[in-house]
Parts: C-alpha cells; sequence; structure tokens
C-alpha cells in the first residue's frame, strides 16, 4: 500500500505544470556547492563522534583538569661545622621533631640511637632487629626497625623501613634517604637555602605510595635477615662451644629470628592492607 501511495504521488508531481516562473526558481553556485559538501561529508567526524564535544560545548585538551603537582619548600641548615650538608626539620611519628641530612647516597633512612630513644623505640613493644648498615665506611652495626610516619614540611611518607646506629655527629639526627625522595622531584636552592619537594605525576600503580621496586626490594630483606637467623640458631646446634655460652647465643639467636619475623609480618601485614600484588611480594 505504501509503495502504491508513493508512485502515486511521483506521478502526480511529473506531470504538475510548472507555475513558478524561472527567475524565482533558486540557483546554486560553486561556493554553495562547496560548503553543502564539507558540511555533508561522510568523511569528517560530526559532532555526535565519540571523544568529540557536541556543538556549543568547549573544547579540552587531556590535561586540562589533571591535579597539579604539589610542590613543598623546607628551609635547610647548610653547614655542618666546615662541611656543606643540607639538614632540614623532620617529624617522626607525628610527634618528635630531628634534624637530619638529606643523603641521596642512602637507600633508606638512618636515624641515631639518641633519636630513637626520644622516639620511645627502645622502651616499648617495638620490633627492633640487630643487624648491619653500609656506607662509604663500610659495614658498622645497627637495629632495623619501622617508623611509622615522616613529614618534611607537608611532604609525608609512612611506614619507612629505618636503621638505629651509633651517633656521628652533634649537628644532626640521622639520615633521609631515596625511600623518601623517590616520590618527589627534589631541587634545592642554594641562594635561598631551600629544598623544592614537587611531587611526581600520579604512577598507575602506587599500593601505600611506594613503588613496586620498594616492595620486592623490602620483601627480599626483610625475608633475608629472618632467614639468616634462622640459619644460626640452627648452626649453634652443630658447633662444640662451652654449653653456658650455647645457652646464651641460642637464646639471643631465638629473639632475633622472633624479631625479625615480627617485622616482616608487619611488612606482610601492611601489604595486604595495601592490596599489594602477590608477585610483588615473592622471596
Amino acid at each position: 500500500m505504501n509503495r502504491i501511495l508513493f508512485l502515486s504521488v511521483f506521478a502526480f508531481l511529473c506531470l504538475m505544470p510548472t507555475f513558478a516562473h524561472a527567475d524565482s526558481v533558486p540557483t546554486f553556485s560553486d561556493q554553495d556547492l562547496e560548503r553543502y559538501r564539507k558540511r555533508s561529508d561522510i568523511s569528517s567526524p560530526s559532532a555526535e563522534t565519540p571523544g568529540r564535544p557536541a556543538s556549543g560545548e568547549r573544547s579540552s585538551s587531556p590535561k586540562e583538569g589533571a591535579r597539579k603537582p604539589l610542590k613543598h619548600e623546607v628551609t635547610y641548615t647548610a653547614f655542618e661545622g666546615g662541611s656543606r650538608r643540607v639538614i632540614i626539620p623532620v617529624q617522626l611519628n607525628g610527634s618528635v621533631t630531628a634534624r637530619m641530612v638529606l643523603d641521596t647516597g642512602a637507600p633508606g633512612m638512618i636515624i641515631f640511637d639518641r633519636l630513637a630513644r626520644r622516639l620511645g623505640i627502645f622502651d616499648q613493644d617495638e620490633a627492633k632487629l640487630m643487624t648491619s648498615s653500609a656506607g662509604i665506611g663500610g659495614q658498622t652495626p645497627s637495629i632495623l626497625t619501622i617508623v611509622d610516619s615522616v613529614q618534611v614540611g607537608s611532604a609525608e611518607d609512612t611506614f619507612i623501613p629505618t636503621n638505629i646506629v651509633s651517633s656521628l655527629s652533634d649537628a644532626f639526627d640521622g639520615l633521609i634517604g631515596m625511600d623518601f625522595m623517590a616520590n618527589y622531584a627534589i631541587r634545592i636552592d642554594t641562594a635561598r637555602l631551600v629544598v623544592v619537594f614537587e611531587e611526581l605525576p600520579d604512577r598507575e600503580y602506587m599500593p601505600g605510595g611506594h613503588d613496586e621496586m620498594w616492595w620486592r626490594s623490602n620483601f627480599r630483606n626483610f625475608a633475608a635477615t629472618r632467614a639468616e637467623w634462622k640459619q644460626f640458631m640452627v648452626s649453634l646446634d652443630t658447633q662444640k662451644i662451652d654449653p653456658n655460652r650455647h645457652k646464651e647465643l641460642k637464646e639471643f639467636a631465638v629473639r632475633q629470628y622472633r624479631e625479625a619475623d615480627r617485622l616482616f609480618t608487619k611488612l606482610n601485614n601492611y601489604a595486604i592492607t595495601n592490596s599489594v600484588p602477590m608477585h610483588w611480594r615473592q622471596y
């Protein structure tokens, strides 16, 4: 029925006499045809194309609206006696402020024993493990622990593996290493005596604020330390030493193994809380 109606209308229009005068018939120039072709060219993206703004909307670049990296400026002390240093005020565990050297050569954080006492690490039931720290001067005995938070100005990091060593200077209380600095672009303004910490752009996946290398490295180190103390415990039973001395060493080794296990467990719980992938926790 629709087809018959269409053919009837078409025949009527073809046979209808021309009532309009020639000069009233609209004409099209080449420019009109060009404009018509550009507007209707199906090869050009239309306003309806996904990813393009509709007519009347303002176009925006992908970067527009992105979070601008924050900058944190901290005044520093430039000298320790005759030695050039970058000594900055640092707040640990939200309560104790200390003077720390910014050290790009240190992988992690080191604090002196006097600062550890101020933090109550030796008095409280904190995981602490005897180990050693490597530096330019070689290996030195240290105690491994975890500091809950470190804040430099308004820049903050949490869960920081830290080595406690004997005091090296009265001018500062420890070293801030690359574990903290890895999340910032750092500029030292020697004219104004300030350190500028600029937050890096958001990275794809940083559970707990740490990258894959940080997680893998700490799991390996914590697990290796635990395994070493377990091996030492076992080796004591194969050595011919004075029974009293054997007992003392065995008790000490057991305590150290337990401390190593507590630290590892604390790290693993922190990883679980932050949904760290299992393959980052291999050791």
